[in-house]
């Protein structure tokens, strides 16, 4: 595989080259793809580009001129991911905008700017300098807004710079279609959760909380609004949701298993009162299996959006498993027999993930 940068109507400096040729030489180490590939760095726009763009003979342009390096680099890494999901991957081209192969190739370019800085950390001020001869280092959004002349430009950094992220779906909407049909993990994933994030993230930005996790929201959500509350109980139990699925049929195993068998003699009785207790959670709302504080595994039930770690809830604890039975996680399949929403879902039970928060909250 080869690149070839060329650079057009565009001014980089020899430190900028420098910069971008170790990141292009990170991307290829991150996602190799089995082609050659053209990069162009272009001083203008062409062809309807916003910042960049990607075509089927493996040529990506990005718009370099008038933008900090940072944004150059995210840039290239979105169109590069791109380039990776076709020629690696194999996967079919999605629509420009929105699905999964957009919704992949945001994260994995966030992601990998940020360990791009965290690895290269001689670059931190050059990261942050512009590609028309800006010298000094100055504050990233006020840069931005210097170099940027229209809103969306301002909007999409903004975005990048929010407090609480969208977690990647794991597999796609198709994966866990015995137990939930694609059309509702669509709905569910895209206008449910990260609707959550989103009013929750709206929220945020009226006062200054400081730089906050959203674990640590949750733990102390008595100091938050209703608005917070909500929001944030909706962002993190879909987050987790996400990943205690599974495609594929999994064993119950590890130590988590051992402690189910130790506490409930079986793991039949655990289940069969995580199930009742699903089925008589009134209108929304969770059902969990949690670690309490005193090391006790324990079926706790929420309603609405609320987390058994949230400081309102009364007896809770660490969530381990949990199942939405809001009617909008299930509604389409099975209408109004949750029943066997419920009974569907041990078949897809992420073992393996349950297991991990089990040894992280056990501290093993």
């Amino acid at each position: 595989m080869k690149v070839t940068i060329k650079h057009i109507k565009c001014d980089m400096s020899k430190e900028d080259k420098e910069l971008i040729g170790d990141f292009l030489k990170y991307l290829q180490k991150k996602y190799p793809v089995n082609n050659d590939v053209t990069v162009l760095f272009l001083g203008e726009k062409t062809d309807g580009m916003s910042t960049g763009s990607r075509n089927e003979n493996s040529e990506i342009k990005v718009l370099s001129k008038g933008r900090i390096n940072r944004d150059v680099c995210r840039t290239l890494a979105h169109e590069w991911v791109h380039e990776w999901q076709r020629s690696t991957k194999g996967m079919e081209r999605g629509p420009d905008i929105g699905g999964p192969n957009e919704d992949e190739a945001n994260s994995e370019a966030g992601s990998v700017i940020k360990k791009f800085e965290r690895d290269f950390p001689q670059y931190e001020n050059l990261m942050y300098e512009g590609l028309v001869g800006i010298g000094k280092k100055i504050n990233l959004i006020t840069e931005q807004l210097i170099l940027a002349e229209k809103e969306n430009i301002r909007e999409d950094f903004l975005m990048e710079m929010k407090k609480i992220g969208i977690e990647k779906l794991p597999y796609s909407y198709s994966a866990l279609n015995k137990f939930v049909d694609p059309e509702t993990m669509d709905v569910h994933y895209n206008k449910h959760y990260k609707g959550y994030v989103k009013k929750l993230n709206d929220a945020l930005s009226k006062k200054d909380y400081g730089d906050v996790e959203l674990e640590d929201i949750v733990k102390t959500i008595g100091k938050y609004n209703t608005t917070i509350r909500n929001n944030a109980g909706g962002a993190f139990n879909h987050a987790l949701f996400w990943k205690m699925l599974s495609p594929k049929r999994q064993k119950p195993s590890g130590e988590v298993f051992e402690k189910i068998t130790k506490q409930y003699g079986n793991i039949k009785k655990m289940k069969d009162e995580f199930n009742q207790s699903a089925k008589d959670r009134f209108g929304s709302g969770w059902v969990w299996l949690v670690l309490t504080k005193t090391g006790r595994l324990k079926v706790v039930s929420t309603p609405n959006q609320d987390n058994p770690m949230m400081s309102v809830v009364k007896d809770g604890g660490y969530p381990l498993l949990g199942l939405d039975v809001w009617e909008h996680a299930y509604y389409l399949r099975y209408r109004n027999k949750r029943d066997e929403y419920i009974k569907k879902f041990w078949d897809h039970v992420n073992w393996e993930f349950v297991n991990e928060l089990y040894l992280l909250r056990t501290n093993k």
